[in-house]
This record gives C-alpha cells, structure tokens and sequence, in this order.
C-alpha cells in the first residue's frame, strides 16, 4: 500500500519551560479531525526534542463544540489532550487579572450578562494611561471580530464613553470600509503577536490578511529585535 505524502504542519505555538516542552492550539472551527493532527503534533515533538509534551487546544469558537474530541482512540491506542472551550470559561477569571491582555481574551469567554460585562470591561480600560488603552482597545475590537454580537455592543458603548479613538487607524470604526493601508495592518500583525501570542493562522483569520504576509511581518518584527 502506497501511503499519501505527509506535508509539513507548522505548530502555533511550542515552547520549553523548564525542561518540559509545551504546546498549544488556537482553533476557531469545530474540527473533528483536531484529535489526529494533535497526535501528529505530539509524535512530532516526541521524536525531534526525545520528551513527551503537554498539549492543549483552546477553542476560540463561536459554535457550541459537537465534532471535536479530546481523546483519539483504536483497537491499541489511546491518545488525550487538553481541550479547552472559551465559551464555557467564566469571564470573570480573566476580568479580575492585572493583565490587560487577560481582559481582551475575556471577549471570547461566557457572560451572563452581556451588556453589563461587557460595560464592566470598557471601564477596566478607562484607568490605563492613554497610550497603553488605545492600543489595548483597539486590540479588543480585533478581536471581538470572532463574536459579532458583542463587537456591536462595544461599538455602541465605546461611542458613550470618554474614550477617543483614532478611527483612522481602526478599520472597525469605519463601519466595514477597508483603508487597506500596509503600515497600519502591519502594526495590528505585530500586536496581536507580541501582546496576546496569537498563532500568524489565527491573526491572518482575524485580520484578514494571508498567512504568508503574516508571517513575512513577524519575521521582519524578531529580525528587527
């Protein structure tokens, strides 16, 4: 039997901590086959670093989880990772955080009250110097992309407050038209990558760019440092 060519996966994410290696996946469709590319994964790092990592998949979803497993399993294998659904995540474990990037990944997680959390985590920004929230914001409004409902509501919210934001410089205040401006998209690469750590897959989903351009900019970027 003549087996399909195996084509080379690139991670997001796997580093060494340590001594321990450890590897993790943004995902934001409800892949049934996640099970099998995490074992590729796993099989991968197994035999290039000689250690067993741990792994984990944090589901970025809107969709409620119905095809993806966190167990593969055959007549002689048994295969587990750590799976990780936002949507079942309690915000507020991520809104009482000093980090004001743990408050930006809240967006994605459970609210049971949408209006008021969603208020609750504006004001949270109100008491950042002004550099650090506009920056902060806009990276929030990239990424309640993945939750329209909610992007509206900050829209509107946002309008409210005492908060000014260049519009020029966010796409989102411009109501879905594109300035298409290199500089300005390359600088939203660049953050979402340094501030929150997203994959180039997930930061050329969100923003919409490819993923070649993607990882060009962050290429330039670690060059640069």
């Amino acid at each position: 039997v003549k087996l399909p060519k195996l084509f080379e996966r690139e991670a997001d994410l796997v580093v060494e901590y340590e001594g321990e290696i450890y590897h993790l996946e943004l995902q934001s469709t409800d892949d049934p086959k996640m099970g099998l590319r995490m074992l590729y994964y796993h099989l991968l790092i197994l035999e290039n670093y000689g250690k067993i990592p741990h792994q984990a998949v944090v589901y970025v979803g809107k969709k409620p989880l119905k095809k993806m497993s966190s167990i593969v399993k055959t007549n002689s294998l048994r295969f587990e990772y750590r799976l990780i659904d936002l949507n079942k995540v309690d915000c507020s474990l991520l809104l009482t955080s000093n980090e004001p990037s743990d408050w930006i990944l809240s967006i994605l997680c459970k609210m049971e009250k949408e209006d008021k959390t969603l208020k609750e985590l504006l004001r949270k920004f109100l008491t950042l110097p002004r550099s650090k929230r506009d920056k902060y914001l806009n990276l929030l409004l990239h990424i309640a992309r993945l939750r329209p409902k909610r992007l509206n509501i900050l829209h509107r919210e946002v309008e409210k407050m005492p908060i000014t934001i260049d519009i020029e410089k966010d796409p989102l205040f411009l109501k879905g038209v594109e300035k298409g401006l290199e500089k300005a998209k390359k600088e939203d690469v660049i953050n979402l990558y340094k501030e929150l750590k997203l994959p180039p897959e997930q930061i050329a989903k969100i923003l919409k760019v490819s993923v070649d351009k993607v990882r060009k900019w962050i290429k330039e970027f670690e060059s640069e440092k």
